[in-house]
């Protein structure tokens, strides 16, 4: 008997000793990031949207958040004077690997954030867009017809145009491209990770297609998390049946804006009839 309740005795630290050894560890809190809404709807009134982001990042760490569009191809045209009096286009520039959309924002200014947070700054997309080689039928001031040539930067070799500088104020313009800071808030540091959140201004100019959501975590002078997700952006309602309607009933689309244009006219032919005519 003894015996036995010894036996039990040893036991028990052997037990104890496999159920902690067993025992997973304490995972750190799984990063991650979210969008609200998930999907963007582009319908007859939609005027662009709010987009509420929020998610967690590794503690001590900065975040830069970017909204961006599959790159593609973009054609520019240059306009200038012929013979000093009219507006013509005068040349021709084809750009590749061109963001449609590229919304920057971050929790500190990039500036402060090294050469890590170089590429994502809106100039940082010199690195990546291809702009060729050369522009077709640069028209000169006495209406003869040159050829321009671009170096890598997008910068004519006449020092004249710089095609980059052109784009990220055509984009800016639009409010397809933008670069903030301080628009990310940070909060406390809290078992080994931070939480984040911010507000993105989705633009009304942005057009149906798949977007990507990045958060981008920086901690002493290198990136060390980087988290994803893809929003999409579709066409509903009204607009949707008259996409629809121009891709897949071109006949038809293109008679009923005919009719359209012409009751349009003519209402406004009898509105100013009704006001006694122009004068």
């Amino acid at each position: 008997m003894n015996t036995n309740r010894l036996y039990r005795l040893a036991l028990i630290p052997l037990l104890t000793l496999v159920a902690l050894v067993g025992r997973p560890a304490q995972a750190t809190p799984a990063a991650m990031l979210t969008a609200t809404p998930a999907a963007i709807r582009i319908g007859a009134q939609y005027d662009g949207i709010a987009m509420h982001v929020a998610g967690t990042v590794p503690a001590g760490s900065e975040v830069i958040l970017r909204f961006s569009g599959a790159p593609g191809e973009l054609h520019l045209r240059e306009k200038g004077k012929v013979f000093g009096l009219l507006w013509m286009n005068v040349g021709k520039v084809s750009l590749n690997n061109v963001p449609g959309v590229c919304l920057v924002d971050s929790s500190l200014d990039l500036e402060d954030l090294g050469s890590v947070a170089a590429p994502f700054k809106l100039e940082g997309l010199r690195d990546s867009v291809v702009v060729n080689e050369t522009a077709t039928e640069k028209v000169d001031g006495a209406g003869s017809a040159t050829a321009a040539e671009i170096d890598g930067d997008g910068a004519a070799a006449s020092g004249k145009i710089d095609v980059m500088h052109e784009l990220l104020l055509l984009k800016q313009h639009e409010k397809l491209y933008a670069e903030a800071a301080g628009g990310v808030r940070l909060g406390p540091n809290s078992g080994g990770s931070r939480s984040f959140s911010a507000t993105v201004a989705i633009p009304s100019a942005l057009p149906p297609g798949k977007y990507l959501l990045e958060a981008i975590a920086v901690k002493d002078g290198a990136i060390v998390d980087r988290q994803t997700t893809a929003v999409e952006a579709d066409l509903t309602g009204f607009p949707r049946w008259l996409s629809h309607l121009a891709f897949n009933r071109s006949l038809l689309y293109g008679v009923l804006a005919s009719l359209i244009a012409i009751v349009s006219g003519l209402v406004i032919g009898l509105v100013f009839q009704s006001r006694g005519g122009a004068h």
